[in-house]
């Protein structure tokens, strides 16, 4: 959970405006290996460049896919929204402000 904080405190300052949240982090297991990731970036928006790039870098425990748009949907209604036999996962999503903080 550390981690995960850590990176929606970087998405605020990095323009992020949707964090969607994915894998065992999202079902009963209490301790789960890491949490699967989707940030939604909007291109234009006013960002810290040194938050947008740690978060390129990636994070311990996330495997972070900073995306735009169109890429943004392809993942979270493809890759997210089921697993590899088609069964429907379940998703957190964050929606972030330029105000908020975690």
């Amino acid at each position: 959970m550390d981690s995960v904080r850590w990176m929606l405190d970087l998405a605020v300052s990095a323009g992020v405006r949707r964090v969607i949240l994915n894998g065992s982090f999202v079902t009963d297991i209490m301790e789960p290996n890491d949490v699967d990731c989707v940030l939604l970036f909007e291109p234009g928006a006013r960002r810290d460049r040194a938050a947008f790039n740690e978060l390129r870098q990636g994070l311990p425990f996330l495997d972070i896919e900073l995306v735009g748009p169109d890429d943004f949907v392809e993942l979270v209604e493809g890759v997210f929204a089921a697993d590899r036999v088609g069964v429907s996962k379940g998703m957190i999503e964050v929606t972030l402000g330029p105000a908020q903080r975690y």
